[in-house]
C-alpha cells in the first residue's frame, strides 16, 4: 500500500514538472512593424522599420529580408540596408534597447500604392535568446506630383546607391554616392550640384559655401564628408558647436598652420577621429586646432580647453620675419619667449618686485636712523637748523627794510612846493636889484670890480639865500 502511494506521488511530480520544462523551451515574442507614409511622385519618402520585444528586454541582433516593387519605389539609402537594385532589400543591425527603430528611404516613381513586404526574419535578445517576430509590412501611398506627373524614371544613383568612384580618406576606401535623402542632410545645408571626377555630381552646401559629399563604406553605411573643392579631396565631417549659430569642422591639413617653436604638434582624438593639433608644454590644458567655420566659410585656428570642453577663437603670436635679415626682430623674439614661458616670466616679475620692495624698506629705515642721528647731533652741539637761519635772515631783512622806509618817508615829506616858491621870490628880488644897475657908475667899483655897497648887498643876499636854502639832508 505504501509502495503504491510513493509511486503515485512520483507520477504526480513528473506531471507537474512537464509544463515547467515546456515553458523554458518557448522563445520570447516580439513584433516587426513598418510605418505607412504617403508621398508624391518624384519625391523621397522615409519608412521606419521597428523591432520590439514584448518582454521589454534589450533587442540583440536582427536581420530582415524584404522585397519591394522597383517600378514603383526606388531605394535611396539607409544605415544597415543593402539593395541589389531588382527589388531585394536586406537589413542587418543590433539594438540597444527594448525597441530598434531604423529609417530607410525610397523615391516614389509612379502614383498608386507600393508595398514593402517581409520575406524572412532572424532576431535575438541581447542575452542570445531567440526572438520570434510577428511580421508586418508597409504600404506607401503615392500621389501625383504637383504638376500632374504620375510617373518618373529612376535616377542614375538607383540600385546600389553608390558609384564606382573610390575615395580614400585617412587610409579607408569609400565609394562616392548621390543616394542621400533629405533626412540625411545636416541642418543648414541644402542639395546642390558640383563638378567632381569629370561630371556634375550631387552634393550639399550651406550659405557660406561649405560643401559636403556622401560616401559609402564597404559595409554599405553612408555619411557626409567635408569636400575640398580646390583639390577635390574629402575629410571627415565633424560638427562642433561653439555657439547657438556657429559651428566649426576640424581639418586634417597642417601645412598652413604657423605657430612658435614652443608649440609641439600632436594627435588629438575628436569623436573617434584623429586630427593634428598643437600644444604648448607650459600650458598642457589647451590644444590648438585648425578648423573651418561653417558660418563664415573661413579657416582659422581654434583653442580647445580640455578642462571646460569648449572651443575659442585663437590668435597665434606674431611670426613676422625681419625683412633685412630674415629672422625675427628682437621685440618679436622677446615676445615669443615671454608667451612661451609665462609662468617663469610672472615668477621672475614677482621676485623682482619683492626685492625692490625690501630695498625700499631698508632705505626708508636707514633714512629714519640718519635723521635721528642728525637731530641728536644738533641738540648736543646746539647747532641751529636751516629753518632757524632762514627765520633770522628774514627778520634782518625785515628790519633793514623798515629803516629804509622811514628814511625814505622823511625825504619824501620835504615840501617841493615851498622850495619852488622860495626860488621864485629869489629870482624876483634879484631881478629888481639888478635893474637898478644903472644907478651906479664905475667909481663905485673897487679894484676888484665890486663896490662895497654892492658887495654888501650881495653879501646880504648871499646870506639871505644861504639862510633860505640851508637844508639838512639826511644821509641815507
Amino acid at each position: 500500500m505504501k509502495v503504491f502511494k510513493k509511486l503515485a506521488g512520483l507520477i504526480l511530480a513528473v506531471c507537474l514538472a512537464v509544463p515547467v520544462f515546456g515553458t523554458v523551451a518557448f522563445a520570447a515574442d516580439g513584433v516587426l512593424m513598418y510605418s505607412d507614409p504617403s508621398t508624391k511622385v518624384g519625391e523621397n519618402v522615409s519608412i521606419d522599420l521597428v523591432v520590439q520585444s514584448n518582454s521589454g528586454e534589450t533587442v540583440g541582433n536582427v536581420q530582415v529580408n524584404m522585397n519591394y516593387d522597383p517600378t514603383a519605389l526606388e531605394f535611396v539609402g539607409g544605415e544597415g540596408f543593402t539593395a541589389d537594385g531588382s527589388g531585394a532589400l536586406t537589413y542587418s543591425g543590433t539594438g540597444s534597447g527594448a525597441e530598434l527603430r531604423v529609417p530607410m528611404t525610397f523615391r516614389a516613381l509612379k502614383a498608386g500604392e507600393a508595398k514593402v513586404n517581409v520575406d524572412s526574419t532572424s532576431a535575438t535578445l541581447a542575452d542570445g535568446e531567440t526572438l520570434e517576430l510577428r511580421q508586418g509590412s508597409s504600404t506607401v501611398t503615392i500621389e501625383a506630383a504637383d504638376d500632374g506627373t504620375t510617373q518618373v524614371e529612376p535616377t542614375a544613383a538607383a540600385a546600389g546607391a553608390t558609384t564606382d568612384i573610390v575615395v580614400n580618406v585617412n587610409g579607408t576606401d569609400y565609394n562616392f554616392s548621390e543616394a542621400f535623402t533629405g533626412t540625411d542632410i545636416p541642418d543648414g545645408f541644402a542639395e546642390t550640384t558640383l563638378t567632381f571626377n569629370g561630371a556634375d555630381r550631387k552634393f550639399v552646401a550651406n550659405e557660406a559655401g561649405v560643401a559636403l559629399g556622401y560616401l559609402v563604406d564597404a559595409s554599405g553605411a553612408g555619411s557626409f564628408f567635408l569636400f575640398n573643392q580646390e583639390d577635390a579631396t574629402f575629410s571627415p565631417y565633424i560638427q562642433l558647436f561653439i555657439s547657438d549659430t556657429t559651428s566649426i569642422v576640424p581639418l586634417a591639413s597642417a601645412d598652413s598652420v604657423s605657430l612658435p617653436d614652443t608649440y609641439q604638434q600632436v594627435e588629438l582624438t575628436v569623436q573617434e577621429q584623429q586630427y593634428p593639433a598643437w600644444s604648448d608644454p607650459m600650458a598642457p590644458r589647451y590644444y590648438v586646432l585648425n578648423a573651418l567655420n561653417t558660418r563664415t566659410g573661413e579657416t582659422h585656428l581654434y583653442q580647445y580647453d580640455t578642462d571646460d570642453g569648449t572651443y575659442q577663437y585663437f590668435i597665434a603670436p606674431d611670426q613676422a620675419e625681419d625683412e633685412a635679415g630674415g629672422t625675427l626682430p628682437i621685440p618679436g623674439k622677446i615676445g615669443d619667449f615671454i608667451n612661451g614661458h609665462l609662468l617663469l616670466f610672472f615668477a621672475a616679475m614677482v621676485i623682482v618686485g619683492l626685492i625692490l620692495f625690501i630695498m625700499m624698506i631698508v632705505f626708508a629705515v636707514k633714512l629714519v636712523h640718519r635723521n635721528q642721528e642728525l637731530d641728536d647731533l644738533y641738540d648736543e652741539y646746539d647747532i641751529p637748523f636751516d629753518d632757524e637761519d632762514d627765520d633770522n635772515d628774514k627778520k634782518s631783512k625785515k628790519k633793514s627794510s623798515g629803516k629804509s622806509s622811514v628814511k625814505k618817508d622823511r625825504y619824501d615829506d620835504y615840501d617841493d612846493d615851498a622850495y619852488e616858491d622860495d626860488e621864485d621870490d629869489y629870482d624876483d628880488e634879484y631881478d629888481d636889484d639888478y635893474d637898478d644897475e644903472d644907478d651906479y657908475d664905475d667909481d663905485d667899483y673897487d679894484d676888484e670890480g665890486n663896490t662895497t655897497e654892492i658887495t654888501g648887498k650881495k653879501s646880504r643876499k648871499s646870506r639871505k639865500s644861504d639862510d633860505d636854502y640851508d637844508i639838512d639832508f639826511v644821509d641815507i
